[in-house]
């Protein structure tokens, strides 16, 4: 029977120091294949490949980096547009992006590349394997979940640069909420007010209305 790649344990190290890498290894072997369509070239306003490669960035400098705005997190994104809007909101906030895995799509989709533009290589993802990655990771930093669930308002919170604002996967809110909504390591629960007749906003619509209300906090730093 033939070995799975991402059943390598040289891989799995290798990945653990290079996150690029790792990329690399899941668009080589079909890494979880799209089932949004086909994987076609998709290219910037001057026709070069648009890829999220270009965008990766190390957990390590993820930590030591110096933002104007806190991180934003994704666990366990489903949908690629979302993501894709994502990485483009980042780009135009100066946002680090923190995807948990595992993701419902795989990185080379169409629709995340387009839904980015080419805003691929002006923006910062960080691949984490789990949560506990991401925690270990950033340890200087105060997680503040997005929930439905929660009392408090989002603009109820003084926000940090170096803060994580952690959305969960689409539907539906963060899941296993016994080991991460109330976990230490959430230091604040909020929401976005709605009218109560409606379920949910979308989730990168949600992000950016987060975002901007802790940039415009911050004072917009390094914007126009």
């Amino acid at each position: 029977m033939e070995q799975n790649p991402t059943d390598n344990p040289a891989i799995k190290d290798a990945d653990r120091i290079n996150p690029e890498s790792k990329v690399e290894k899941m668009f080589e072997y079909g890494y979880r294949k799209s089932n949004y369509g086909p994987d076609e070239l998709v290219t910037d306003a001057h026709g070069n490949p648009i890829s999220v490669v270009d965008a990766m960035l190390s957990a390590e400098k993820a930590a030591q980096a110096e933002t104007v705005t806190p991180h934003l997190c994704y666990y366990s994104p489903r949908i690629p547009g979302n993501t894709g809007s994502a990485i483009r909101l980042c780009a135009v906030t100066g946002t680090i992006l923190h995807l948990v895995e595992p993701l419902g799509f795989n990185l080379r989709d169409t629709k995340l590349r387009r839904a980015g533009l080419d805003y691929h290589d002006m923006a910062h993802v960080v691949l984490h394997p789990d949560f506990d990655n991401l925690v270990e990771s950033m340890p200087d930093s105060r997680i503040i979940a997005f929930t439905a669930h929660a009392t408090k308002l989002y603009t109820d919170v003084e926000y940090r640069p170096t803060d994580i604002l952690l959305f969960g996967p689409e539907p539906g809110n963060i899941p296993d909420p016994m080991d991460i909504m109330e976990g230490p390591h959430v230091a604040e629960q909020v929401r976005l007010p709605m009218r109560p007749s409606l379920r949910s906003l979308n989730l990168t619509n949600c992000a950016s209305i987060a975002i901007y209300e802790a940039w415009r906090q911050l004072g917009f730093a390094g914007g126009a």
